[in-house]
């Protein structure tokens, strides 16, 4: 008898913390999010305040070393580049990111010399990529 009550207990235990797992689970799923795509991007100019167009850059996600920036080449960002603005995520990559953080290093290149190398931490919730930690707006003398 005496056993069937611990079994008991145990078991109301074990389905209470499968719940708790749940309900975290389904937080995101009933969270409501915007309809905003976040992108977070990075400045680059010169002493003068002028725009720095690099000739390439990478986006180093230093835990998987993948370069982030392949995904963020397309002609949507080409305006913004041009501007001397370079995105390093976006929403695109929440679910990847999501409740967790990461470190990513960004490399800028001018004549294949490089110019630019900085390190953020980023991260996602249920909804949108942000910023944690890092220089967002950068300036080559």
């Amino acid at each position: 008898m005496f056993a069937k009550f611990i079994v008991a207990i145990l078991s109301i235990f074990l389905v209470a913390c499968n719940d708790k797992d749940d309900a975290e689970q389904q937080d995101c799923a009933e969270t409501i999010c915007t309809l905003n795509f976040v992108t977070i991007t990075v400045s680059v100019k010169d002493a003068s305040g002028e725009a720095i167009v690099l000739d390439t850059y990478m986006v180093i996600d230093n835990a998987t070393v993948k370069d982030l920036a392949a995904d963020l080449n397309g002609e949507e960002y080409q305006y913004l580049k041009e501007q001397g603005f370079y995105p390093i995520l976006s929403d695109a990559n929440r679910i990847q990111y999501q409740n967790t953080t990461a470190t990513l290093t960004f490399k800028g290149f001018i004549a294949n010399e490089e110019v630019i190398n900085e390190v953020y931490e980023v991260g996602a919730d249920c909804c949108h990529v942000s910023l944690i930690s890092g220089n967002t707006e950068i300036v080559l003398e």
